[in-house]
């Protein structure tokens, strides 16, 4: 509860002042993952010919319509991953976790949900679910147009979240069995790869601001230059 209250804490000050660190986190080792200009520490990778670009503009990320994703150049291994969001009408999107820059980004890794569901019962595919494995306690989405707030931690084989404040996900990737057996088991998913956020051919492109992050164990592919 304590960990909660800080966390929520650092999101009033962050509030006043977009894409920055509380004091706090900077004391903790957090860094920012967008620096509210550019998208340097970021490239696109396409899912489908179409897809838009990826902008960063005005203090927040989003996209042009198309299916992609926008995956950081560094791969990790555990960290705790903090931002906001807000959707629009009919948004669909997701934040990547261990994904490979191949295939399915969602299967490679795995996929924190983001829809315009506000007020919707929480299930696998709800906001705030591990992508079709498993459901939020509650779907804790804001209506469109206001900001959420996400807290994210994946530490070795255990992933949490926390969402506008209260904890909806505490899996053991090890003790939990998939439920479409076509897809891999979250148990033999990678053990590091790129964070990512994603962007669906449909619906009011996500925007995204304040990402931040305190890297608990780098992966190979990550530059000590910073």
């Amino acid at each position: 509860m304590a960990r909660i209250a800080t966390f929520l804490l650092g999101f009033v000050s962050l509030a006043l002042c977009a894409n920055s660190l509380s004091h706090e986190e900077r004391k903790e080792g957090f860094e920012l993952l967008y620096d509210g200009k550019t998208l340097t520490r970021w490239h696109s990778i396409k899912l489908q010919p179409d897809a838009g670009a990826w902008r960063g503009r005005k203090g927040v990320i989003t996209w042009a319509t198309g299916g992609s994703w926008l995956a950081t150049d560094d791969t990790y291994y555990d960290f705790i991953l903090r931002l906001e969001y807000r959707t629009g009408p009919q948004s669909n999107s997701g934040i990547f976790l261990r994904s490979a820059p191949t295939g399915n980004p969602a299967f490679s890794g795995m996929e924190l949900q983001i829809l315009s569901d506000a007020g919707k019962p929480a299930d696998l595919h709800s906001t705030g679910s591990l992508y079709g494995a498993v459901a939020p306690s509650r779907n804790m989405a804001k209506p469109d147009g206001e900001w959420n707030q996400v807290e994210v931690t994946v530490l070795k084989r255990e992933v949490t979240a926390v969402w506008n404040g209260e904890k909806i996900l505490d899996v053991n990737l090890d003790n939990h069995k998939y439920q479409n057996v076509q897809e891999r088991p979250l148990a033999d998913r990678a053990l590091f790869g790129h964070i990512g956020l994603q962007a669906y051919s449909t619906g009011a492109p996500v925007e995204f601001r304040n990402i931040r992050i305190k890297v608990l164990k780098a992966g190979p592919h990550f530059s000590q230059d910073r």
